[in-house]
């Protein structure tokens, strides 16, 4: 059976994962919306869009919302995606630009999925700095099935097959038996990673300030005053001449906010 949503039944949900996310679901979303969620209607034999928002909205664990974000947004990502600025993190080091990582590097990883961005993160620093220099990574997600996935830190063994050999080697373990076609990330790359679940539009309440955050093609679905709100609340939980690493389709412009513009994509504290 097709179940056909009505604009009311759609504009509940928009409103629903506005307030909630602060995801801003325009109309042209809505053929998107029915495709995904009358699977959902199917499988679990869910009479209606209507019983399905109910179902949403009285689920006091968040779990179902959860759920409803991950079918409308896409989760695309892997290891070392956007590489320009893992480039720039090596060049920040290796003193390019005018800039001192705090008694210890750290990094917020602020929309971390699966974990590829945060193991790629922890594995350039890896690289950089060896054991000689601490450094953690904060790894946060609004969904918590993502983070178990992370948390596991398992991959497919196709996911790593364009990677540098000697990386391979050092930070990754290959399944055997069972597990065979995966790999794992390894524990002197994990040690360095903490995951935690976190909203975005709610207040932040972080364990400290940040040498670089990364937020990257998560704010193309905010709308401009979200979008500012956020990256204002990144402002402030930021070391002075930290580093703003946002994706490469995502711009700061038309927002109002303090960071200086470095190069596409990354914007600095001052």
């Amino acid at each position: 059976m097709d179940y056909i949503i009505s604009d009311k039944d759609f504009d509940a949900f928009a409103k629903l994962v506005y307030d909630k996310v602060g995801i801003h679901l325009t109309r042209d979303k809505k053929q998107l919306l029915q495709s995904r969620v009358n699977k959902v209607l199917r499988k679990r034999e869910i009479g209606s869009y209507r019983a399905y928002y109910d179902i949403i909205k009285n689920d006091d664990s968040g779990d179902e919302l959860v759920e409803f974000i991950n079918l409308i947004s896409t989760n695309v990502t892997h290891f070392f995606r956007e590489e320009k600025h893992f480039e720039f993190i090596k060049s920040v080091w290796h003193g390019n630009f005018d800039f001192k990582f705090s008694d210890s590097v750290k990094i917020w990883s602020a929309a971390c999925s699966s974990g590829e961005e945060p193991y790629s993160i922890a594995i350039t620093m890896k690289e950089l700095l060896g054991d000689k220099y601490p450094f953690e990574i904060f790894a946060t997600d609004i969904s918590s099935k993502v983070l178990n996935m992370a948390q596991r830190g398992v991959y497919p063994i196709a996911s790593v097959e364009k990677m540098d050999k000697s990386i391979l080697k050092k930070y990754f373990q290959e399944g055997k038996n069972n597990s065979a076609g995966m790999v794992k990330i390894k524990s002197n790359i994990t040690r360095h990673v903490k995951f935690s679940r976190l909203n975005l539009i709610e207040p932040f309440r972080l364990p400290h300030n940040y040498d670089i955050i990364f937020c990257r093609n998560v704010m193309i679905y905010f709308d401009l005053q979200t979008k500012e709100s956020i990256v204002n609340k990144f402002y402030d939980f930021m070391n002075k001449n930290s580093y703003l690493m946002i994706g490469h389709s995502e711009s700061l412009n038309g927002i109002k906010h303090p960071f200086q513009y470095v190069q596409p994509a990354t914007y600095r504290k001052v």
